[in-house]
């Protein structure tokens, strides 16, 4: 007779879920092992992470952003996901922008800790992750809707000020003009435009994408390119050197941007706006998030802190995996 936990361990594993997680964790593990061992032992420079961030900005996520926003349902129903974690995000930049900044750190390391507060891994490789686990595809396809407003907000506002910054390294006067827009860092803002265009005109995507599972292979080599571009820049007595930081970042990440998403989802109740069960799950899932890995791509790309950057994000992620996710587990089963 086959043991309770042998059985629901055994389900688990068949299940499209487990399956993606697995290769994700994989993914993850593999890509920064292999970047630490490429640095460390093996020569490989660690300002090759700039420019395998570049490859990753370039190439991969305007066509994964493309073909996710052209598949979106857009209906005016869940339009408060998105809604929420606009203001959500707003309110963690301004909260961690007030914390951070007081900091006795030089400035690219301010910058880079504020933006390791304000970016959540909502992604396939941090939140979504966990409300696919739990709640099913459902969950999953409005884990993409509430990231709907996220992504353009990083890529508009965050960018544009980061680029205001690499201007003006040289010390003189300069300002963000229209023009930048067309950075090819920033190509995903065109590409995500397109998409809603697309969207709006009932045209569906090819269905071989789905049928071949394109948006899996190209978010695991994305993934990997960019969890290996962290490895380079991964180093014991560097996750040691910044350890006050982490503590501050938790908070931030794992205690106050929850609280403030129930507050949201309270007044939103007290308008007369009541989401539905999975819709609000989906919203305090995703505010619960470790930091990005985008976080980790401005911060090579742009000239900031990348070793601080990476051992934020190897630590928020590794509390996440470790602390977080089982209490949600806890919390929603």
């Amino acid at each position: 007779m086959q043991l309770l936990p042998c059985k629901i361990l055994a389900d688990f594993a068949m299940t499209p879920a487990a399956i993606r997680l697995i290769i994700m964790f994989v993914v993850l593990v593999g890509g920064i092992i292999f970047g630490y061992l490429a640095s460390s032992r093996f020569g490989f420079s660690e300002h090759l992470a700039k420019t395998i961030m570049n490859i990753v900005l370039y190439s991969f996520q305007w066509i994964i952003a493309l073909i996710v926003i052209w598949e979106m349902d857009l209906s005016l129903e869940i339009i408060w996901l998105p809604v929420v974690a606009l203001i959500l995000l707003s309110t963690v930049t301004i909260i961690s922008a007030s914390l951070f900044l007081h900091l006795k750190i030089p400035q690219k390391s301010k910058i880079t800790i504020i933006l390791a507060g304000s970016l959540s891994n909502i992604g396939y490789t941090g939140g979504a992750f966990v409300c696919y686990a739990i709640f099913g595809l459902k969950a999953l396809g409005l884990a993409n809707i509430y990231a709907m407003f996220w992504a353009p907000a990083i890529y508009l506002v965050f960018f544009p000020l980061l680029k205001v910054r690499e201007i003006k390294k040289d010390g003189t006067i300069a300002k963000f003009r229209f023009t930048h827009f067309f950075d090819p860092r920033m190509i995903v803002i065109p590409a995500a435009l397109v998409a809603i265009i697309l969207n709006l005109t009932n045209l569906k995507p090819p269905q071989f994408i789905f049928r071949f599972y394109i948006i899996d292979i190209l978010i695991y080599i994305a993934s990997a390119l960019a969890f290996f571009a962290i490895g380079l820049r991964v180093r014991g007595y560097r996750l040691k050197r910044y350890f006050k930081l982490y503590f501050p970042l938790a908070a931030v990440k794992f205690i106050l941007s929850p609280t403030l998403a129930c507050l949201l989802l309270y007044l939103l109740h007290l308008a007369g706006l009541n989401l539905t069960y999975l819709s609000k799950s989906v919203i305090i899932i995703l505010s619960a998030a470790p930091s990005a890995v985008i976080m980790v791509t401005m911060s090579n790309v742009f000239d900031l802190d990348g070793p601080l950057a990476s051992a934020l994000w190897v630590t928020t992620n590794g509390f996440f995996i470790a602390v977080v996710v089982p209490i949600l587990y806890f919390i929603f089963t």
